[in-house]
């Protein structure tokens, strides 16, 4: 009995320290919102632009922990905390691809923060428009899936528009079974969007006919449902269904398992150097022997670093193609500027689409 009440004591001792060491953490955050608050009243009158450090400030944060927190963990906390202190330096209105509770949604919020100020728009095209009329500062869309490369309508729309990618966010996108009590024996009815049931159906079909299904526009509606009605469930991510107060029943519930897609964030101005950039561009070259070889040539000869090229059929002509590339590199590299000028010259089509930190 007496080694119980020891260790009851211990327990007592240590959640007192951990009520004072979460009122300095309290402290902490609030300071690190002020000073956020400052530089979005300095940055007032000025043009938005992205910070350029956050992504290596949060890794060196992480490689400095001792393991007492899982690396993953602690970087989705530092993720939270810059995104919501963004939201206080830079309020900006951002457009997202569609729909409210989504994937897009999901990165838009990731980086900007839990904003008001996010905008769901039915179509990267739209999202765009968005930008360059001046109704948002940026627009957040998909620009790259792990299964089929470069999303061939986001590298159409910047290709007809004047616009840049400013930054990019990798994001792994998962779905889950969510509703009030966190236990999938409670779930009745499954509310979710024509889209998210698509790439759920063998989990879906595990259920029938026990569980019915019905459709949403939307994944936050779907949690909305679900937070007001008990026997009702959700699909949807996590960070939604944890905003809305709903515990996860089964977890990862995609047929796919787990799909990484890469968010592109497009801006009317080009991004500053970070000292470790990416750039893209596409191009297109004659239907003639040696052709996609001289313009690779062109980068092979200065020493530049082509990470990744991708080719699609150009609509409505026959055997042409257009090429995605990324390399290493700012646009404004000495390096990379001569190679595009030497591009330009020998190439049918040539357009930069930004340069990002990598």
């Amino acid at each position: 009995m007496i080694y119980v009440d020891g260790g009851k004591r211990e327990i007592e001792e240590q959640r007192a320290e951990i009520a004072k060491l979460d009122a300095q953490l309290l402290v902490t955050l609030e300071k690190r919102a002020k000073a956020s608050r400052k530089i979005g009243e300095a940055r007032k009158g000025h043009h938005a632009s992205l910070p350029l450090g956050d992504r290596a400030a949060i890794h060196a944060l992480v490689a400095r922990s001792t393991g007492e927190l899982p690396s993953d963990a602690l970087r989705e906390i530092f993720r939270e905390v810059f995104s919501a202190c963004l939201a206080l330096e830079l309020p900006v209105k951002v457009a997202y691809l569609a729909p409210e509770g989504g994937a897009a949604h999901a990165a838009a919020r990731g980086r900007f923060g839990a904003s008001p100020n996010l905008v769901a728009v039915e179509s990267t095209v739209l999202a765009l428009e968005e930008v360059a009329r001046d109704r948002v500062e940026f627009a957040v869309v998909p620009l790259e899936t792990r299964a089929d490369g470069p999303v061939h309508g986001t590298v159409e729309a910047l290709v007809d528009s004047e616009l840049r990618i400013v930054a990019t966010i990798e994001e792994s996108w998962s779905l889950h079974l969510v509703n009030k009590t966190g236990n999938a024996a409670d779930v009745e009815k499954i509310y979710a969007t024509a889209a998210d049931r698509a790439v759920c159906s063998k989990f879906l079909a595990s259920l029938a006919p026990r569980v019915s299904v019905l459709d949403l526009k939307s994944p936050l509606q779907a949690c909305q449902i679900a937070g007001d009605d008990h026997g009702a469930g959700a699909l949807a991510t996590e960070v939604f269904a944890a905003a809305l107060g709903l515990e996860v029943a089964r977890r990862n519930v995609l047929d796919e398992g787990d799909p990484r897609v890469r968010y592109a964030i497009i801006g009317r101005r080009p991004a500053s150097r970070s000292g470790n950039d990416l750039t893209s561009f596409v191009f297109s070259v004659d239907d003639a022997p040696g052709a996609l070889l001289d313009v690779l040539k062109q980068f092979a000869e200065r020493g530049i670093n082509l990470v990744k090229i991708h080719s699609r059929p150009v609509e409505g002509r026959s055997w042409s193609y257009l090429f995605f590339v990324e390399v290493m590199g700012h646009a404004t590299d000495r390096n990379l500027v001569t190679a595009f000028e030497d591009v330009k010259r020998i190439a049918k089509f040539f357009k930069v689409l930004g340069s990002y930190a990598a």
